[in-house]
């Protein structure tokens, strides 16, 4: 990968690497009756998991680029192609996309639904992002001159 390139993406690796260990604490703090009643931790919440999940498109985007793949046209289809790349199973790239229904559903009004993928997220987040986080640093240190 050229030094260019690299330098785009290690400010949202970073930025992953960073916000990523407060995924436990979100799991153990945050239930129905907290996200429901407690509207400071409501937005808390719904920002960080947009956050992550924007971070993750970007990043997702920026790879395929440098991999010299088209980008797809819809969100859902940009994590599909990188979770293929990534995780060994179908079902497994077809759970990372899902990354991006989570996303687009946050700007939702109703707060059952908004909280069954926030719900989503908590639960699938811990087993994706180690791989999607290692397969990233893992491009970043190919050599770009070839």
């Amino acid at each position: 990968m050229l030094q260019a390139d690299r330098s785009k993406l290690i400010p949202h690796v970073d930025y992953l690497e960073k916000e990523l260990p407060f995924l436990a604490e979100y799991v153990k703090e945050i239930d129905w009756r907290v996200y429901e009643l407690q509207r400071s931790k409501r937005f808390e919440i719904e920002r960080w998991v947009e956050n992550l999940i924007n971070a993750t498109l970007d990043i997702s985007k920026m790879v395929l680029t440098i991999m010299g793949d088209e980008i797809p046209e819809t969100s859902r289809e940009v994590l599909f192609k990188i979770g293929s790349r990534i995780y060994e199973k179908e079902e497994e790239a077809e759970t990372f996309s899902e990354l991006a229904k989570i996303r687009n559903t946050l700007a939702h009004r109703y707060l059952d639904l908004r909280w069954n993928y926030i719900k989503r997220f908590l639960e699938i987040a811990p087993n994706l992002y180690p791989r999607f986080i290692y397969f990233t640093k893992r491009e970043m240190e190919k050599d770009g001159s070839g």
